[in-house]
């Protein structure tokens, strides 16, 4: 069944990280990958304007899911360490979506997650080209076994951001990573994602 996501206000926020924090943020399986030479973690946050599952309507809710970057039997790809949705996003969960639910606040400028300990203000600059983290189509995620889906994204004007004031990102400390420095921004007022579900589970272990 064919899933596709109207997306807004969508904004990567990663952070400088260390191959260990990675490493233990994968499943065995999985093996940590850098990005252009360094290695990161990524905050996404974003709100869907609405969609479709198959005919179903898929209504509107707002998403922050924590990301790095590993390889899988030698391709790219990206791990969801945690996905958080407002409530209307919880029914992703029935189709296998490993979602949480949480509080978030997210528009253009601004990103809130009180319970998890997530704040951001930024200010838009140029145009910017988000490189590899833009590029990424393999998506694994945890859930009764490792599940991978295939992304296809729409077009995108992106921007480079820059944070304003202080900025917390304790979610990312209590799922074990150590982060360096502020983080780097790239938005995008709107795009569109795609993939098919349910995701292909894989095997856990070699025989599974």
């Amino acid at each position: 069944m064919r899933l596709r996501l109207e997306i807004r206000d969508l904004l990567l926020a990663s952070w400088e990280t260390d191959r260990d924090s990675v490493r233990r943020s994968l499943p065995p399986e999985l093996e940590p990958a850098d990005v252009e030479g360094r290695f990161l973690v990524t905050a996404v946050c974003l709100r869907v304007r609405g969609g479709r599952l198959g005919r179903l309507p898929v209504p509107p809710f707002s998403q922050l899911n924590v990301r790095t970057y590993c390889t899988s039997e030698g391709e790219p790809a990206v791990f969801f360490v945690r996905a958080h949705v407002t409530p209307l996003g919880m029914c992703g969960a029935l189709v296998g979506a490993p979602y949480r639910p949480s509080l978030l606040r997210l528009r253009k400028g601004f990103a809130s997650a009180p319970g998890l300990g997530f704040f951001l203000r930024y200010e838009l600059r140029g145009e910017a080209e988000p490189g590899l983290l833009g590029r990424h189509e393999l998506g694994i995620f945890e859930a009764g076994g490792l599940r991978a889906i295939r992304i296809q994204r729409g077009p995108a004007s992106w921007h480079a951001a820059e944070p304003v004031g202080a900025v917390v990102s304790d979610v990312l400390l209590a799922l074990g990573f150590d982060v360096r420095g502020a983080p780097e921004l790239v938005y995008t007022p709107e795009t569109w994602f795609e993939t098919e579900v349910p995701a292909r589970r894989r095997p856990t272990r070699p025989g599974a």
